[in-house]
């Protein structure tokens, strides 16, 4: 090996053992050479972040694509003008997480696809002066409306809200009308929490008020929290209970997450892009131009174009939910599924079926009534649970209910889906079968990707 060669591979060595773990599916035979310079450092991560990609790893890749945007952060931080060579970097981030969310299917096992993931793609109108100034006239003579949170009409927010009026009329309807058994109680959370009430309609673009969205981020929930982000706010995440899929747990958690970046930020809109995004980048975008306001970010290369929309989004959203009628909507309302509901105390672990059998009622009805339990019976972990049952039970009809006994408890394993691993070689591994695996996952196809986590019925 020449000599050149021996010090480019030490000057590569660091920086590969550093970034190893975002990518550990990836192990290519020779580190490719970095050549020095902040825009040489930028441009290797990003071709690892491509690579991730390509192999699925979306982890991964937003690991290296944080990095290598972070490499001329530092450099333009350090008084070193990399501007240009940062705002190239960031739209070609962009691009391609973009083009990846696009061409990934919807989410598996017959989940409804978050609202959010449609909102991404959606084609933005160009308002004119007049578009902007009327809209701007309308919201501040609307006397019945109080917002309380600020309320910017600027050309963005005039195009999604153009856009929600036309190509995304029938979604936006659709959440308005499951709207309508959430809204007062998150109100509620809300206000218990001392933050502006209006925060409570953001599951409009989140997930169109569906408690069973999955994003292709595998976000989960009406408040589309990702799961590390909910067990950090007190949400249960496991084999047996997912909380995200709790509307009203979720609620809270959220109204203590935007609470807790409102303390942090100091401005709403700020801490709504924090909890779509994460703060790093959105702070790292502060450091970068100084600033604190979100539309002197926005209109920089700094965020994602997710994050950049977030904020718009909402605010067309809100000020069409405050005045449906005006803007082409109504409040009909839809299926109310919790409504009437009350929660009722019941020894742990026990059968939903046999449940629903003494009170007289399908199921599938009791499970829609508590999304977060993912298995057939309440969490083995606790000695009582409360459960949610219609108003009308009886309560008489479950007594002596009896635990189910843990020797009768399913055991479960959690598995990381490497490349190459079919469900079939999966099964084998663990000595079960593929409709097992399908079952325990919920799953319709037996289409599976690198970095999913599935849940793997024990043996037997």
């Amino acid at each position: 090996m020449s000599r050149a060669r021996s010090r480019l591979l030490l000057a590569a060595l660091p920086l590969l053992l550093a970034c190893a773990p975002a990518c550990s599916t990836l192990r290519p035979s020779v580190a490719p050479p970095v050549a020095p310079g902040p825009e040489a450092r930028a441009e290797a991560l990003f071709q690892q972040g491509k690579a991730c990609l390509e192999k699925g790893d979306m982890a991964g890749a937003t690991s290296y694509f944080d990095q290598s945007v972070d490499a001329l952060l530092a450099a333009d931080s350090a008084g070193l003008d990399r501007r240009g060579a940062l705002n190239d970097t960031v739209k070609k981030i962009a691009d391609i997480e973009l083009s990846y969310l696009k061409d990934k299917n919807s989410p598996e096992n017959g989940e409804h696809e978050a609202f959010l993931d449609q909102v991404i793609a959606t084609p933005l109108f160009l308002p004119s002066v007049k578009d902007v100034e009327d809209l701007q006239q309308k919201v501040s003579e609307a006397a019945a409306v109080v917002y309380n949170v600020p309320v910017i009409v600027n050309p963005q927010v005039v195009s999604f809200l153009k856009a929600f009026q036309t190509i995304r009329h029938e979604g936006i309807q659709r959440a308005l009308d499951r709207m309508g058994e959430f809204i007062g109680p998150f109100q509620e959370i809300f206000r218990r929490h001392g933050i502006p009430e209006d925060l409570a309609y953001l599951p409009i673009i989140e997930s169109g008020f569906r408690v069973d969205a999955t994003s292709r981020a595998r976000a989960r929930g009406a408040w589309q929290f990702m799961a590390s982000t909910a067990r950090l706010f007190g949400l249960r995440v496991d084999w047996q209970v997912d909380e995200r899929l709790d509307p009203f747990k979720a609620a809270d958690a959220a109204a203590r997450f935007l609470k807790h970046l409102y303390e942090e930020y100091n401005d709403w809109y700020i801490a709504l892009a924090c909890y779509n995004g994460g703060p790093r980048r959105v702070v790292k975008a502060m450091r970068a131009l100084q600033t604190a306001d979100f539309f002197t970010i926005n209109q920089s290369r700094h965020i994602r174009r997710e994050t950049k929309n977030y904020v718009p989004a909402f605010l067309a959203s809100l000020i069409i939910a405050r005045s449906p009628a005006e803007y082409g909507f109504s409040l009909d309302g839809g299926e109310a599924v919790f409504a009437g509901s009350k929660t009722i105390v019941v020894p742990s672990p026990a059968s939903l079926p046999q449940i629903a059998e003494r009170l007289q009622i399908p199921t599938a009805d009791l499970k829609k009534l508590n999304p977060e339990l993912l298995r057939d019976f309440t969490p083995s972990s606790v000695d009582e649970y409360q459960l949610r049952v219609p108003g009308t039970a009886d309560e008489a009809a479950l007594a002596g209910l009896e635990r189910i006994p843990a020797s009768r408890i399913p055991k479960y394993n959690s598995y990381r889906v490497r490349p190459g691993d079919t469900l079939s070689l999966i099964a084998r591994r663990h000595g079960t079968t593929v409709s097992r695996i399908k079952e325990a996952n919920r799953m319709k196809s037996s289409l599976i990707r690198p970095g999913m986590n599935l849940i793997i019925p024990g043996r037997g």
